[in-house]
């Protein structure tokens, strides 16, 4: 795809520098595991970099969503908020039995069998890896916002 501005033969060239820096970035790689630094809310990354190539792959701890209807996901987060099936079936103006319905469907998709588990299914932030400390026994640095491990 051309980039205006910079000729076809600079845009090969760099291409190449490209796929040359991932090579030797994976065989490093392979060898010896990469430092990885974790993120909150996103999961983990890793750093690579290669005769002025830097590469950063970002691995995304969240567990794979299930796919809830735009109702069911409704009512999951009035569940959430503590209401009861029959408050939560006057507030949209349907049966508590509709209420129980969908919070059935709700709970098969994901497995679950409590309302406390559900929320936690849905809603709970994942964790992610906490302080940890080096081979060495040192407390691994701390920058702004990122935990190192």
């Amino acid at each position: 795809m051309p980039i205006p501005g910079v000729a076809a033969e600079a845009l090969a060239d760099v291409q190449q520098r490209i796929v040359e820096a991932l090579a030797a970035m994976l065989a490093e790689a392979e060898k010896e595991p990469p430092r990885m630094s974790a993120v909150e809310g996103s999961g983990l990354t890793a750093m690579f970099e290669h005769e002025g190539v830097r590469c950063v792959l970002v691995v995304d701890l969240t567990p794979e969503r299930v796919a809830l209807s735009p109702r069911e996901l409704q009512i999951a987060r009035l569940v959430a908020r503590g209401a009861t099936n029959r408050a939560i079936g006057s507030m949209l103006d349907i049966s508590s039995w509709t209420v129980s319905t969908h919070l059935r469907r709700v709970f098969a998709k994901l497995g679950v069998s409590s309302r406390a588990e559900m929320v936690n299914a849905l809603f709970a932030v994942p964790e992610l890896p906490g302080p940890r400390e080096s081979i060495e026994g040192r407390a691994l640095p701390v920058d702004r916002g990122v935990q190192h491990v």
